[in-house]
């Protein structure tokens, strides 16, 4: 059950910008958020129709968001986190966090390194033999 798709440039929603034929002359904060929510549509293997379904938009507007020409109002954008069950924190942040992880790791150790890397290898081998079911956190052998 999707709502009926709405058309952006009707709603306060998505504004549209007139922007020149060159991509230097759109502001970097709006391709920055558009990147974004290409990359995180991409991850979920979503495309842009299914995407705009969900959240109720034209196909068209939605890939006008993702290439920085419309603003991405801030209902269209909690939509969209909605769909990928992210917070605005995360949406913002996740680079930053992404980066406080590999900072913490060059911070250890080289035996600690080593012993990241050898936890990483193992639980990589965990999901690729099935032995470890994602969805509930648990290895198949886990009888507690």
């Amino acid at each position: 059950m999707t709502a009926e798709p709405v058309d952006c440039r009707e709603v306060y929603g998505a504004y549209p910008i007139k922007v020149n034929e060159t991509r230097m002359n759109k502001p970097a904060q709006l391709e920055l958020v558009g990147r974004k929510i290409r990359q995180l549509r991409r991850q979920r293997k979503l495309t842009q129709v299914e995407l705009a379904d969900r959240i109720g938009v034209h196909q068209s507007d939605l890939s006008r968001m993702e290439q920085g020409e419309y603003k991405v109002g801030l209902d269209t954008l909690l939509k969209i986190l909605g769909t990928f069950d992210l917070s605005i924190g995360d949406f913002f942040d996740e680079g930053a966090r992404g980066e406080s992880v590999v900072q913490k790791y060059r911070s250890l150790s080289p035996t600690a390194q080593k012993e990241v890397e050898s936890f990483i290898e193992f639980k990589r081998a965990q999901e690729e033999d099935g032995s470890w079911d994602s969805d509930s956190g648990e290895s198949e052998g886990d009888d507690v």
